[in-house]
């Protein structure tokens, strides 16, 4: 049976904070109204753009050269995501050791092997959740790879490849939230490192996270630039 008095009620605070934040802005970026201003909205139109240029191509490999990238960045966080998980399935038998170095910190409030190994087992979720949500967007992209080769031949009909590139501008869209999802599970992660420290760092570097990733989901640099008209340079 879990002894949750170990923790105290800011802990137990800061956790829910997490998960809430955490959930929350998986929704408000992919689901809610707002997800129509995001940057991942906007490569969506690039995504279609993408697609219909590559029916309209004459079976050239260059459509498959850049899947295939895609495709290594996503089996890198997969892999980097398993060899993490297996390091800290290692950490759950260091508790004594971990506890006597954080125990030295003057801000550390993890003081028994049991925090330690529930904290743990927090960044063990966390990965795990990583890496299902990068292979489910590797396999996906291998579909994918594969929709591409079975693309409609250039002769067809406009509305057929036009119907063929939209459907698979959103099948390659869903593949990406997939690993953005992912990816995002990864700056959570760093909040959630803060916990062994004490709970007020976890609590402060979570909604720095969300903030960060507010900032580049709808403010950054990137979605500013893309979404302003660029004129054409004068001549000399």
């Amino acid at each position: 049976m879990l002894n949750l008095s170990e923790f105290s009620i800011l802990d137990i605070v800061a956790l829910a904070l997490f998960f809430v934040v955490w959930i929350g802005h998986f929704y408000i970026v992919n689901h809610s109204r707002f997800r129509h201003h995001t940057i991942t909205a906007a490569m969506v139109t690039m995504r279609e753009r993408w697609m219909l240029n590559m029916v309209k191509r004459d079976r050239s490999p260059f459509d498959a050269l850049i899947q295939n990238g895609l495709q290594q960045g996503v089996l890198f966080f997969g892999s980097t995501s398993v060899l993490l998980i297996g390091g800290l399935v290692a950490g759950l038998g260091a508790g004594d050791q971990a506890v006597a170095v954080l125990k030295e910190l003057p801000l550390s409030t993890t003081r028994s092997s049991f925090q330690w190994e529930i904290k743990i087992l927090l960044m063990i979720f966390i990965f795990v959740f990583a890496f299902f949500k990068f292979a489910w967007s590797y396999r996906l992209y291998n579909y994918i790879l594969i929709m591409i080769g079975a693309a409609p031949h250039q002769d067809e009909e406009e509305e057929v490849l036009k119907q063929y590139a939209k459907k698979l501008s959103l099948l390659h869209a869903l593949a990406a939230m997939h690993f953005t999802t992912g990816l995002n599970s990864y700056f959570f992660a760093l909040s959630a490192f803060t916990w062994f420290l004490n709970a007020w760092l976890f609590i402060v570097s979570t909604l720095w996270v969300a903030l960060v990733l507010y900032r580049r989901a709808f403010r950054s640099n990137f979605l500013v630039i893309f979404k302003t008209k660029v004129h054409p340079l004068s001549p000399d």
